[in-house]
C-alpha cells in the first residue's frame, strides 16, 4: 500500500471517469460563461429586446445547472 492516495486510485477507472465528467463540465461552464457576457452585452445595447431577455435568462440557468452538476462531480473526487 502507498503512503500516497493518487498512487492508490491508478487502477480505479472511476476516477477517470470522474475527472472526464470535471473537465467536460468545465468546458461547458466556460463556453456558457463566454455566450452570457455576449447576451447581456447585446441585451445591455437594446434593454427592450424580449429574444435577448429571455435568452440572457436561459444562459443564466444553464450556468446554474453546470454549476450543480460540477460541484456534485468535485464532491466526488474529494
Amino acid at each position: 500500500m502507498s503512503m500516497n492516495f493518487l498512487e492508490d486510485t491508478d487502477d480505479w477507472p472511476e476516477y477517470d471517469i470522474i475527472k472526464a465528467d470535471i473537465r467536460r463540465l468545465e468546458t461547458q461552464h466556460v463556453e456558457s460563461r463566454k455566450k452570457l457576457l455576449a447576451a447581456e452585452s447585446a441585451f445591455r445595447s437594446d434593454p427592450e429586446s424580449q429574444e435577448l431577455k429571455t435568452r440572457v435568462n436561459g444562459l443564466k440557468k444553464k450556468m446554474k445547472e453546470i454549476e450543480k452538476r460540477l460541484e456534485g462531480a468535485l464532491s466526488m473526487y474529494r
